[in-house]
């Protein structure tokens, strides 16, 4: 299973390919709608463990190109 950084990646990998016109419109946004679904996924996940266990989220933020 591919983590959110993952995600994140490959998001800005097909950016890349769509800029550079190596994927088509079609394909590079059906690619961005699976991500979007796999985000909410997660995000409906991580809401339901807060809810259900009663906690607290802690936000962990990335450091990128350190």
């Amino acid at each position: 299973m591919k983590t959110l950084q993952d995600i994140k990646q490959d998001m800005g990998d097909l950016y890349e390919q769509l800029k550079n016109n190596t994927i088509d419109v079609k394909s590079a946004s059906e690619m961005a709608n699976v991500a979007g679904k796999f985000l909410k996924a997660e995000q409906l996940i991580l809401a339901r463990d807060v809810f259900l266990n009663n906690r607290e989220i802690t936000v962990i933020e990335s450091k990128e190109n350190e």
